[in-house]
């Protein structure tokens, strides 16, 4: 290695060979060994993935709608079919449904109109999601009774979808989310007046298709007439910021069945020459 080396640069050769010449030779030799020291950092050191706050990258509406279809599933079952149970949950689920997912096959239960109400990131490739649905059961004299569950949600990305990771947890029902009447919430009712036509047109174009979002160049997935746009039942952008801010919107749709389901939304909305338009769309999560 020391003759290679020697060799490089030049020492050990000729006496005639001039000084400058030398000293190119040596400047090369150091380049060459900068350059190799910084591959092999690069490759025993690479930069840590956590200098990206998973919030950045991670689908978090998708995640949203991921759990809330899931504790739908979850909570419903009938003893006389208990194969369509486990067969939903297998679209779900990961690594497909564990048995019957901790049921018993026993009972009846139904449930619907979950919406997601907290979120925390554990990584880039991983959530949990807190969803809130109302579930009815038979109770003991066989009259039908709904009470509201409460699950948190595994779910993972995998390649371009967000799947349920694991079985869930129960916990208690949290608190509801601020009100636009909160002290942390400051509202601008004449944006709010001002944008509403813009976010009715978003959620309308999302249950048909894809939706472009201004200036990301990405687009929000759309329902594909799962759901059917009906109302933009309320929305409410907050004060701060000139060009983009911040609003929570509670939109109703109606399933092909004819059932009725309201979910909130926070959307970040900029502008867009004189008007306005969706940036991004999230479940709207407590932070309260």
């Amino acid at each position: 290695m020391t003759e290679v080396v020697r060799d490089v640069v030049g020492l050990g050769s000729r006496g005639g060979r001039r000084s400058w010449v030398r000293t190119i030779q040596i400047l090369v030799a150091s380049a060459t060994v900068l350059t190799l020291a910084v591959g092999l950092r690069s490759i025993f050191a690479p930069v840590s993935a956590s200098s990206t706050p998973a919030s950045a990258t991670f689908p978090q509406a998708v995640a949203a709608s991921t759990a809330e279809r899931f504790a739908e599933v979850y909570f419903t079952w009938d003893e006389s079919d208990r194969q369509a149970r486990t067969e939903a949950l297998s679209q779900l689920m990961v690594g497909g449904t564990p048995g019957q997912a901790g049921w018993d096959g026993k009972g009846t239960s139904t449930a619907g109109a979950a919406r997601a109400a907290g979120f925390t990131y554990v990584d880039a490739s991983h959530a949990i999601v807190t969803v809130v649905v109302p579930v009815t059961t038979p109770d003991a004299d066989g009259t039908d009774a709904t009470s509201t569950m409460s699950l948190q949600v595994p779910v993972t990305v995998v390649g371009a979808r967000v799947w349920v990771s694991g079985l869930p947890a129960s916990v208690g029902v949290p608190a509801a989310a601020p009100t636009g009447t909160a002290s942390s919430f400051r509202l601008d009712a004449q944006t709010s007046a001002r944008s509403r036509p813009a976010v009715a047109k978003y959620f309308a174009a999302l249950s048909r298709g894809d939706v472009a979002l201004s200036e990301t160049g990405n687009a929000s997935t759309g329902l594909d007439g799962t759901l059917q746009y009906t109302e933009l039942l309320d929305w409410r952008v907050e004060r701060g910021g000139d060009d983009q801010r911040v609003g929570f919107a509670e939109v109703r749709w109606a399933t092909p069945g004819g059932a009725v389901l309201d979910q909130e939304y926070r959307l970040v909305i900029s502008r867009n020459g004189s008007g306005w338009q969706v940036r991004a769309a999230t479940a709207s999560v407590p932070t309260d």
